[in-house]
């Protein structure tokens, strides 16, 4: 395979396919939920029984039943958080729709998928504590030859670091779509390579992301409000409905961004 030398990211397509496809495909999405809903329907009863049959309980002194029932609990929501992942991709990346026991998948995209996704938390780690790094040590380090100038050049450092923390996310954040997608080709070089010189594009990227979401969280806002200020008794289950409706829609939005980039640069 050819490898591109670099592709443009236009911000405004990329940010149109992300929530075209989150108004596409939410009840499929819905059905991922549902379905692994069911399935942890004992992990969640044992949890109730153990934990929370008597109230809510004192979380430093929980019982070792209760730790463990949670524990379990835990883990089978993170399994399905990843198994929906790469479902999610796969339907709008493939529009595959998964049949039988795949949409409970587990399988070997899925713990390439898991990989992924912590090797992009690893990534961001390391820009964090380069960040912290730069505020608490290098700064005071530096106070005594640079006076007061130490802290608007260490806050100046850790704004690059930061910038630097956002444009590393959105080049991996390509490449675990691929990888949810079942594209090897598509490696993390490829990604870094490809998605170069797109530094004021991921910034215009990440501005019409925030304003989408903050127009949804505006009509939410505005639905809260409106249950609150209206006396009329169908008011508030219309609004409470129409707020978890945004909510949704704004969480697969932000959940079709890797597919978004992937498919730009691929």
């Amino acid at each position: 395979m050819t490898v591109p030398e670099r592709r443009s990211l236009p911000p405004m397509e990329a940010i149109e396919f992300a929530i075209e496809k989150a108004f596409r495909h939410s009840f499929f999405a819905l059905g991922l939920v549902i379905g692994w809903t069911i399935l942890l329907l004992p992990l969640l009863a044992l949890a109730w029984y153990v934990a929370f049959r008597i109230g809510l309980p004192d979380f430093k002194s929980l019982s070792p039943a209760a730790m463990g029932a949670l524990g379990l609990l835990g883990l089978g929501v993170l399994l399905a958080c990843f198994s929906m992942g790469v479902n999610w991709n796969r339907r709008i990346l493939r529009d595959e729709r998964p049949r039988g026991v795949l949409r409970w998948r587990l399988d070997g995209v899925v713990w390439r998928y898991m990989a992924a996704v912590l090797l992009l938390l690893v990534v961001l780690a390391i820009h964090v504590a380069a960040g912290l790094a730069v505020m608490m040590a290098a700064v005071p380090a530096l106070s005594a030859q640079l006076g007061a100038a130490a802290r608007p050049l260490g806050l100046a450092v850790t704004v690059l670091i930061g910038l630097s923390a956002v444009f590393s996310l959105y080049r991996l954040l390509s490449w675990l779509a691929a990888v949810a997608s079942g594209d090897r080709e598509y490696t993390v070089m490829t990604a870094y390579r490809v998605s170069r010189g797109n530094r004021i594009a991921f910034l215009a990227f990440t501005f019409w992301l925030l304003f989408s979401l903050a127009v949804m969280g505006a009509l939410g806002t505005g639905a809260f409000f409106a249950q609150q200020a209206l006396p009329q008794p169908w008011v508030r289950p219309v609004a409470w409905a129409a707020i978890a409706i945004l909510a949704w829609l704004a969480l697969l939005i932000l959940h079709s961004v890797p597919a978004a980039l992937y498919r730009v640069f691929r």
